[in-house]
């Protein structure tokens, strides 16, 4: 079956068809291009192991409300997705973002906490930073979806977190 996507990346969108072959390979194109066969075998819950043009890439995938986080060659990469189809329909009658805020921001993996970008009371854009956590001798930066008002931060520079582990609350 052939699915139309579309990813937001930031500030930019990008129109992504999918198709699995009865090879049991997938297909995918984007904006447009030509297709690119990717074989996807999933290794643990989250975990893929994706080969994409005779290049192998490990992709830890972490849902999320209104986003996945992706951690891929160790960067986190925040993307949304939306049936096209739908979301152009929603841009037509002017749904979309506007106005959701708040949300509990949680640790996407395990790690120590290094520095706390964020204090109670401070303001969050959406996609805004509030956390470091290091996993692998790598610095991640934990960003809020959809932004807020700190109301509690729950861990502290030093501490250890486990995935799924509450970080900061917003409101």
């Amino acid at each position: 079956m052939r699915q139309e996507l579309s990813a937001t990346l930031g500030d930019r969108e990008v129109a992504i068809t999918v198709e699995r072959g009865r090879d049991g390979r997938w297909r995918v194109a984007v904006d447009g291009g030509p297709e690119q066969p990717v074989d996807a075998v999933e290794i643990r819950p989250g975990t893929w192991s994706l080969l994409v043009d005779g290049r192998s890439v490990l992709v830890d995938v972490d849902r999320r409300p209104g986003a996945i986080a992706l951690l891929v060659d160790g960067e986190e990469v925040r993307v949304e997705l939306a049936d096209a189809r739908k979301r152009r329909l929603a841009q037509a009658v002017g749904a979309g973002r506007a106005g959701a805020r708040g949300e509990l921001v949680r640790a996407p993996i395990a790690g120590k906490v290094v520095k706390l970008l964020v204090t109670v009371g401070a303001e969050v854009a959406p996609a805004q930073g509030v956390a470091v956590l290091e996993a692998m001798k790598m610095e991640n930066e934990i960003r809020a979806d959809r932004g807020g008002t700190v109301d509690a931060v729950h861990v502290a520079p030093g501490q250890s977190v486990e995935s799924g582990e509450l970080l900061v609350t917003l409101r």
